[in-house]
């Protein structure tokens, strides 16, 4: 028990009234049993009316009720406890289902006269023992719904609460028959009906049954601590047990003759009419003060959105101010690094040239970083812009294949190209398609200790899409990381990423670009085996603005992120 998930307010709720119910409805059964016991007139009526519940009937509520607090959701699960409450719904469902046989087919089972015969003979029921059938059916409905209560499926179980809804609604119209001596609401035969004692025990089982699994009946909605349950609450209070009220007062008004039918069924008409437009006006209120809390919560949310776009816009312009202002030392430091290796303007040493190598890798590292937060923060502003050319698709692979063909051999990774003709050409922004490939055959080759890369770039079969795959034999990806890949400063392998370098927005850059371009990067992984990442690109350029674009990129970001919360 100690490991389960706590229960919520509602849930709490619900299952402290099913064990209420449940104890009661045990309670009225073994009162009576009690009563056929020793003989005692008035427990056997339950000390409510004239009428007395058989023993049968009273067996059946014992055993109902036990079912229906075995399978108390406070109570650790056991496989011998939930066989036992199973078996109990099936005894009264069939308890029921034999009963309802007498009555249609007036055959007798012997079912009547297991317990007491001898005290049953006493009595003017006949046959004698045997429940009314109003009895039986529900019987049959509480054996029923406590038998699905934990269906496999929720269809079923919504199969048992409306079993339960049946029920409640049958208890119900006993319990008003018997409270104003409408003889036709509690009793379908001519010499038997449900009594008073009967009604309130199943009215009490059925009560427990809907509120046993709330999360699937009505019953749960009542009971919710929201505004809506609340609101429930009062309601169905109005219009259940006022209006009880009313009819007993006209009733007992008409008896008495203090007032005529006509001048009591207006008062009634009048008094309902009342009720029913104060609930309205509360509810109305109730929904206003709803109105203008959620008002006040979007205003704040809307001012702290503003804040919020305001200190992103100030971070961006931030960093694109600050990655102006250092690129330009660094290429100087690179410019003067390399011209210090070529002899200029003095001859250097083999170990002066490895150090002023390593100061050139180093610095030209950094300036990639700072070009991808500069990328980063002029997409985030909407400042990038789309340039359509016609290029050829083989000779853009070969260029960036050219680029990180010094870094493969040195790893000893082969670099393979599949490209389609040189006549295939695509109308793109040549400079962000290259861009963007260049981070994925970087990746690869930087993730890659063994085997090699291959860059695939091929024409669809609908002739106007263009797709380039980077493929790799490197560290591959788990299952749960590959929805992460694309977020931003997030890296898959922190110790291979401090060993190989990086920042984790290579790939988040790549996405957002080449959705600003109209297309879209997908990713396919084995852990340990390999990745293969996707860029897809229509052959044309789009016919609309670049602002249009700009927007339309923010958006598919937008579903991205929301697809992954």
């Amino acid at each position: 028990m100690g490991n389960e998930t706590p229960l919520s307010s509602r849930d709490a709720t619900a299952a402290w009234l099913t064990a209420a119910s449940a104890l009661t409805t045990i309670l009225i059964g073994l009162v009576v049993l009690v009563g056929w016991a020793f003989d005692s007139d008035a427990m056997r009526r339950f000390f409510v009316d004239g009428l007395h519940m058989l023993p049968n009937t009273a067996v059946g509520f014992v055993a109902g009720g036990t079912s229906l607090l075995m399978q108390h959701r406070l109570f650790p699960r056991s496989g011998l406890r939930w066989r036992i409450s199973r078996g109990l719904a099936l005894l009264v469902l069939l308890l029921g289902a034999l009963t309802l046989y007498e009555r249609v087919l007036e055959r007798g089972t012997g079912i009547d006269e297991i317990i007491f015969s001898d005290a049953l003979r006493r009595f003017p029921y006949r046959p004698y023992g045997r429940m009314a059938t109003n009895s039986t059916v529900s019987f049959i409905l509480a054996g029923a719904a406590l038998f699905l209560l934990d269906g496999a499926t929720e269809r079923v179980r919504r199969i048992a609460h409306l079993f339960g809804t049946i029920g409640i609604t049958i208890a119900t119209l006993a319990l008003v028959g018997h409270l104003y001596g409408a003889h036709a609401l509690y009793s379908m035969d001519a010499y038997a009906g449900m009594t008073t004692a009967t009604a309130l025990a199943f009215f009490t089982l059925y009560a427990g049954i809907l509120c046993a699994r709330p999360g699937t009946s009505w019953a749960g909605r009542l009971l919710s601590r929201g505004g809506g349950g609340m609101l429930a609450r009062r309601i169905l209070l109005a219009i259940t047990l006022v209006p009880l009220f009313l009819g007993l007062a006209y009733i007992h008004a008409r008896s008495s003759e203090t007032v005529s039918r006509e001048v009591g069924m207006a008062i009634v008409v009048v008094v309902m009419m009342g009720i029913q437009l104060t609930v309205v006006l509360r509810a109305a209120r109730a929904v206003q003060e709803g109105e203008k809390v959620q008002a006040v919560a979007l205003d704040k949310e809307a001012a702290a959105r503003g804040e919020a776009e305001r200190a992103n816009r100030a971070k961006n312009d931030f960093l694109a101010v600050m990655s102006h202002e250092l690129r330009t030392p660094l290429n100087a430091v690179i410019g003067y690094s390399a011209l210090m290796r070529d002899g200029i303007p003095d001859p250097a040493t083999k170990g002066q040239r490895q150090q002023l190598d390593r100061i050139g890798a180093s610095a030209k590292h950094l300036l990639a970083l700072i070009d991808e937060v500069l990328t980063l923060s002029q997409l985030e502003l909407g400042e990038e812009r789309v340039s359509p050319t016609q290029i050829s698709v083989a000779s853009l692979v070969e260029e960036v294949s050219a680029m990180m063909e010094l870094e493969a051999r040195r790893k000893g990774l082969d670099l393979a190209l599949h490209c389609p003709p040189s006549d295939v050409t695509i109308v793109t922004d040549a400079g962000k398609l290259r861009q963007a490939l260049l981070n994925l055959v970087g990746n690869a080759v930087k993730f890659t200790d063994r085997g090699g890369v291959s860059v695939l770039a091929r024409v669809d079969a609908d002739g106007e899409t263009i797709l380039f795959t980077v493929q790799d034999t490197g560290l591959g990806i788990a299952p749960d990381h590959l929805a992460k890949v694309f977020d931003a400063f997030w890296q898959v392998d922190q110790a291979a990423t401090r060993r190989a370098g990086g920042t984790g927005l290579g790939l988040h850059v790549t996405r957002r670009i080449v959705r600003l371009l109209g297309g879209d990067v997908l990713v396919e992984s084995t852990f340990g085996v390999g990745s293969a990442f996707t860029i897809t690109l229509p052959r044309m350029a789009w016919s609309v603005s670049d602002e249009h674009r700009v927007a339309l990129a923010a958006e598919s970001e937008e579903r991205s992120v929301g697809a992954r919360g």
